[in-house]
């Protein structure tokens, strides 16, 4: 039940900024200018790095913990995954796709007019939805699992096992959620999007 009213909050959230950019951006008589296009690309792809950096510490941290047998380095390792979620994924997330419907809304890609911008923010709201609400409890159960019984070292608790296994699984998902969006945006499949009323010639 918690994971479902995670999973609505999160997505309303999204749903709500993306609306607030799309009134303020069809507010704006003019389009970014060229120069202003490419100064938030080069933002938008700072923050797709940030967010990639983020993954890829945490896959290599997490593991990292099934080659040491030191427990107080496996606890290190995931405190630093604990900051690379707080630091680096969930803003480079966040600011991936804002930056991103804001791309679209003030240039002439348009947020519904190409099939692949629709891919992205529909792909970059999963992601968020799936780091947000099952992400982030494979990563804190793994920490406090940990502790849960100090007699017992890490890799002989059965439940942080579980949690680690789990915490592979979906940073290899979220890995690859964001690789196919990184293809999207580079290739731009499937052209344009036919508006209801508009003929084929209109399909690009």
């Amino acid at each position: 039940m918690s994971i479902l009213f995670g999973l609505l909050t999160t997505l309303l959230l999204l749903v709500g900024l993306t609306l607030i950019l799309v009134i303020i951006g069809k507010s704006k008589s003019k389009k970014l200018s060229s120069k202003q296009k490419n100064w938030w690309l080069i933002i938008h792809i700072v923050f797709v790095i940030v967010y990639f950096s983020g993954l890829f510490g945490t896959l290599l941290l997490a593991v990292s913990t099934t080659f040491i047998t030191d427990s107080k380095l496996i606890y290190a390792a995931h405190l630093f995954i604990q900051y690379f979620d707080w630091f680096l994924i969930i803003p480079g997330a966040f600011g991936s796709i804002l930056t991103g419907v804001w791309l679209a809304v003030r240039t002439h890609w348009g947020l519904t007019k190409h099939y692949w911008v629709m891919a992205k923010w529909l792909g970059n709201i999963s992601a968020i939805l799936f780091g947000a609400n099952f992400m982030r409890i494979w990563i804190n159960d793994s920490f406090t699992e940990i502790f849960s019984d100090s007699s017992l070292h890490p890799l002989q608790n059965l439940a942080y096992l579980e949690n680690r296994e789990m915490l592979f699984m979906g940073t290899a998902i979220s890995f690859s959620i964001l690789i196919i969006l990184v293809v999207v945006s580079y290739l731009k499949p499937w052209g344009k999007r036919i508006a209801p009323g508009s003929g084929l010639n209109n399909f690009k």
